[in-house]
């Protein structure tokens, strides 16, 4: 039995490195937008306002879409789900911080949007870890926790590397405990 321990160690070390890569979880198909937008509506001073689909759009072109704001280039037919829910009717939580931010700025010009946008963008997003402007420039939608990432962090490159090398050096130990002269 004391032969064998060492390589059942090594075996249970790497299959408890390997566990958070092995994932049973689905993947939700994102519905394409529709063709119009709801208007959402938030109250700035007393005044009732309302975000059309027309303002939407001009946000989407001029600020999610620019690489200057954000890295990742969305997928045109879903990059609504950035501020609305799955059935487009209501907003994520992310649409909900984004207007939140819009209802003490002002009216939905596309200025007061854009500085609606900086202001949530190093708020908590739905991906874990991440905040709003990281998982946009990751690929990820922040107002839903499913999202992930579509370009990985550098750190997890280093992570597959690093299971690698655990494997190999498993191997080895293992060869030298059960090839050792007596």
């Amino acid at each position: 039995m004391k032969k064998y321990l060492p390589a059942i160690i090594v075996v249970l070390s790497l299959v408890m490195i390997m566990a958070p890569f092995i994932s049973s979880a689905s993947t939700v198909t994102l519905p394409p937008a529709p063709s119009s937008l709801p208007s959402v509506e938030y109250n700035y001073n007393g005044t009732n306002e309302s975000v059309t689909g027309s303002d939407w759009i001009s946000f989407f072109s001029n600020v999610i879409d620019n690489t200057h704001y954000v890295k990742y280039s969305f997928n045109t037919s879903t990059q609504y789900l950035i501020v609305y829910d799955l059935n487009y009717t209501g907003m994520n939580p992310y649409g909900l911080q984004f207007i939140q931010a819009l209802s003490t700025i002002g009216t939905p010009t596309l200025k007061n949007m854009t500085q609606a946008f900086n202001d949530t963008k190093y708020q908590s997003s739905q991906v874990k870890g991440y905040t709003n402007i990281k998982a946009l420039d990751a690929g990820a939608y922040p107002g839903f926790s499913f999202s992930k990432p579509m370009i990985k962090p550098l750190s997890e490159d280093y992570e597959a590397i690093g299971i690698i090398v655990a494997i190999i050096a498993g191997m080895i130990a293992l060869y030298y405990v059960f090839n050792r002269k007596k």
